[in-house]
């Protein structure tokens, strides 16, 4: 499926807005004595109303047994979701058109675009990076599995080392997972 210009700025925008909420938070500690409450890349955990797929939307489509990734597209706080067509991973990060090979219990695989605050200065919110990436180390919150790390398997020829190297510090190959709710 092509992307809009219009669509892809809506996705850069959406990126843009959480990574600016999220440079106001200070790390303080939390209200449940962790040690961080509020700026980290931990999220809350997402809203009851959230159940992608079962709308007909494109997301969802993972079986209930399977891991989950914590999404951010279109909703600062997150939402469960499985094999993501257009996924906001982190403030800084956004991967779209992906289709994955595989969702498994301890990875998933697949290809699509990422672009992201790192590297907008380049342009990529108009023409995003092709990349192959895995989702790896489970990790469980309040009774749900959640993908906690990404790597990038295979970069574009395009992609410059600099962005290359932007990517890695943006996120250090981390994904936002929801905090436990105990």
């Amino acid at each position: 499926m092509q992307r809009t210009p219009l669509t892809r700025t809506l996705l850069v925008g959406a990126a843009l807005t959480l990574a600016v909420s999220a440079c106001g938070q200070a790390e303080e500690p939390g209200e449940d004595g962790s040690e961080y409450g509020g700026g980290g890349q931990e999220t809350a955990a997402p809203d009851a109303e959230h159940t992608p797929g079962e709308d007909g939307s494109e997301y969802g489509g993972g079986n209930a047994g399977d891991v989950h990734v914590l999404n951010l597209y279109g909703d600062e706080e997150g939402f469960d979701d499985q094999r993501p067509t257009d996924y906001v991973a982190t403030e800084f990060t956004t991967f779209s058109d992906m289709e994955w090979d595989e969702w498994g219990e301890n990875r998933a695989r697949g290809e699509g675009e990422v672009l992201g605050t790192w590297c907008m200065d380049v342009g990529c919110q108009d023409d995003p990076y092709d990349v192959e990436i895995e989702l790896g180390d489970p990790v469980e919150v309040d009774g749900v599995r959640y993908f906690s790390t990404y790597t990038v398997t295979e970069y574009d020829d395009d992609m410059a080392g600099e962005q290359r190297e932007a990517l890695e510090q943006a996120d250090d190959g981390q994904l936002n997972v929801p905090v436990s709710a105990e």
